[in-house]
């Protein structure tokens, strides 16, 4: 049997499956920025500053230092990107999520109400053989 719910159904099915591989891609790209910021401060850690020598390589150790905080702070705003769109990716999902199961419980309730109608008419027809056929014994 089918249900005027079906094509919305699989619809919204598609819809779902799309939210739920963006959330994927989303989740994939918080755990990998991350570890890029991880990484960003084990290499500011392992940077050493000269404690003597040539006013050159003091400036060149600050320089690193500072390209490094810069590092670490794009790798902070890929991180706070990361998350919001993993939270925007998480609501969207949820909001499909939603909208399948409504449109899936209502088809289930016409399949439902269809079945009900089809054994109704299945009861009478049989009570109605049943008639005839006592009918056909008297005669």
């Amino acid at each position: 049997m089918k249900s005027r719910y079906e094509p919305l159904v699989k619809l919204k099915k598609k819809a779902l499956d799309k939210a739920e591989q963006q959330l994927m891609n989303a989740n994939t790209e918080v755990t990998l920025s991350d570890a890029v910021l991880l990484n960003a401060y084990a290499e500011l850690s392992s940077l050493e500053s000269p404690l003597n020598g040539p006013i050159g390589e003091l400036l060149q150790a600050q320089m690193m230092l500072q390209a490094q905080h810069r590092e670490i702070e794009a790798c902070r705003l890929r991180v706070e990107r990361a998350r919001i769109n993993q939270n925007t990716a998480r609501e969207a999902f949820r909001f499909s999520r939603i909208e399948f199961e409504k449109f899936n419980y209502l088809e289930l309730q016409e399949l439902e109400a269809m079945m009900a109608t089809v054994k109704y008419q299945e009861a009478k027809m049989l009570d109605e053989i049943g008639t005839m056929t006592y009918k056909k014994g008297w005669l």
